[in-house]
């Protein structure tokens, strides 16, 4: 009788070791370089160098990478003709699919483009999934160099007094947030309700897309003279807003610098970056949820 009692404590023991087991979030140390975050990860077993990403229509690779191990990845991609823009310029897509693949002990799954060129893998955070349960939950702790992906059991802890906020998203399965931007630019105040893209490639605070008439217009109202920086020949290469005080997604920020570009195949007012994130963020890509820790 004693036997069997101890030989039930141990197997229940092991259950639930296992599913303890089962349910640890991937933890993925991140380095930072330029401005941008990169984790040293496996694709497929795969050792691959890949930056953080959200603004970008999947998981890009490099035309380089995937000739080099398209056998053990074993995705099936088809031939186009697409073209992308990366921040150091224009790329072909040689070809794109549908792929699930595996990034360290986490997943992904979501669309493949294989650009030209040997530039690293851009990964969207949008896309990862955790590997027990399926779900899409990202926490990002940029203080500490840590992404985890998480499962939805761990949910209710990670957001415990965070402040949320609705996610959409747009045609390229970018993450979208719709606030109001508010800045004070030489004394005059200028606002802007509108939609931002949550963009991990982009290592700013918040940039514009002029492209908008709502944007144009709300420069206009507020009389804001863009800042206007020049390369050696006189060409201008870049425009932009000196804000003694910029609030956006309800957070508060002095004395910052804000890009301002035209986006001409985007329709949201602008970016939101890695500079925004200055405290952990979870984003729980399921129920279209982003939440904001303290």
């Amino acid at each position: 009788m004693k036997r069997t009692k101890l030989l039930t404590i141990v197997i229940i023991q092991l259950l639930t070791s296992l599913h303890l087991m089962a349910q640890t979030d991937p933890v993925f140390k991140m380095e930072k370089d330029n401005g941008h975050f990169f984790l040293q990860t496996t694709v497929n077993g795969i050792d691959a160098h890949m930056m953080l990403e959200s603004g970008v229509p999947g998981l890009m690779m490099s035309e380089a990478f995937y000739e080099a191990h398209k056998d053990s990845l074993k995705m099936e991609l088809t031939p186009c003709a697409e073209r992308i823009r990366y921040l150091h310029g224009m790329h072909n897509v040689k070809f794109t699919g549908h792929a699930r693949l595996r990034i360290g002990d986490a997943l992904f799954d979501g669309p493949v483009k294989v650009a030209d060129g040997d530039h690293k893998l851009l990964l969207p955070i949008n896309m990862l999934r955790h590997a027990s349960d399926n779900s899409s939950v990202v926490r990002l702790d940029l203080a500490n160099n840590e992404i985890s992906v998480c499962s939805q059991a761990h949910l209710p802890e990670l957001i415990d007094g965070a402040t949320a906020l609705d996610l959409t998203f747009n045609k390229w399965s970018m993450p979208v947030v719709n606030t109001v931007l508010s800045m004070n630019v030489e004394g005059r105040r200028v606002n802007l309700p509108g939609n931002f893209i949550v963009d991990m490639g982009n290592g700013s605070l918040l940039f514009l897309n002029k492209s908008q008439a709502s944007v144009v217009k709300a420069l206009a109202d507020g009389k804001v003279n863009l800042k206007q920086a020049y390369d050696k020949n006189g060409k201008v290469v870049a425009e932009g807003i000196f804000a003694e005080q910029l609030i956006i997604c309800g957070r508060t920020y002095h004395s910052v610098s804000v890009g301002v570009s035209q986006f001409k195949s985007l329709e949201e007012c602008g970016f939101l970056g890695l500079k925004f994130f200055t405290m952990p963020a979870v984003f729980d890509f399921d129920h279209h949820k982003m939440y904001l820790c303290r």
